[in-house]
């Protein structure tokens, strides 16, 4: 889940842009199941480069933006935050 291996589009400048939501995905990753881990793992490979290009780009250095990176993933699973997501709501 924490794999540097780029994935997610790229922006004109050059960023990783966010990739649209599939929520599809969002929703099987809530519980817990080898379906859920799936699910879960492709969320972090999606969103891992964006989230880090959003970190490098607020002014942290490649290992501080990795740590931080890697600590939201981390809450979030500590949380279970996906657990309580809802479609209609659009987000967490």
């Amino acid at each position: 889940m924490t794999s540097l291996s780029a994935s997610g589009d790229r922006a004109r400048n050059g960023a990783v842009a966010f990739a649209t939501t599939h929520w599809s995905v969002v929703l099987t990753a809530q519980g817990r199941s080898p379906e859920a881990d799936e699910a879960l793992e492709k969320l972090c490979r999606t969103y891992w480069w964006p989230l880090y290009g959003f970190v490098r780009r607020s002014g942290y250095k490649p290992e501080e933006a990795q740590d931080l990176t890697q600590g939201f993933f981390a809450m979030l699973l500590e949380r279970r935050d996906l657990d309580v997501v809802r479609r209609e709501k659009g987000r967490l």
